[in-house]
């Protein structure tokens, strides 16, 4: 029941997540705009997601897993599969948030 909760509480991450995943590539008309989105602006966003739920409401690896399937399916509907490896990028970076922002959240208890 503790695991349905959680997913509860990260249905607003996901979805900010989801709607940049699959709305921010349909903005894009060249090459450039991919490599900032893929590079700079969803490393960011998952950084943020997981370092906010984190601090509110502590470390949870689903969070990782969820914002990477969320992703994988993106590959193969706006870039190709040399994109695969941002999946383990943004795995790494959402679970490193994560733990960075129940790190904080522990130290200001």
């Amino acid at each position: 029941m503790a695991f349905l909760t959680a997913c509860k509480q990260m249905l607003p991450y996901l979805a900010v997540c989801g709607a940049a995943f699959y709305g921010l590539p349909l903005l894009g008309e060249d090459t450039g705009y991919f490599i900032v989105l893929l590079l700079i602006i969803l490393p960011l966003l998952c950084l943020a997601a997981g370092m906010l739920y984190g601090f509110i409401s502590g470390f949870h690896p689903a969070l990782p897993l969820l914002i990477t399937l969320l992703y994988l399916p993106t590959v193969y509907l706006y870039y190709n599969t040399t994109a695969l490896a941002y999946a383990l990028a943004f795995l790494f970076i959402t679970f490193v948030g994560n733990g960075v922002g129940w790190l904080i959240r522990q130290s200001r208890h």
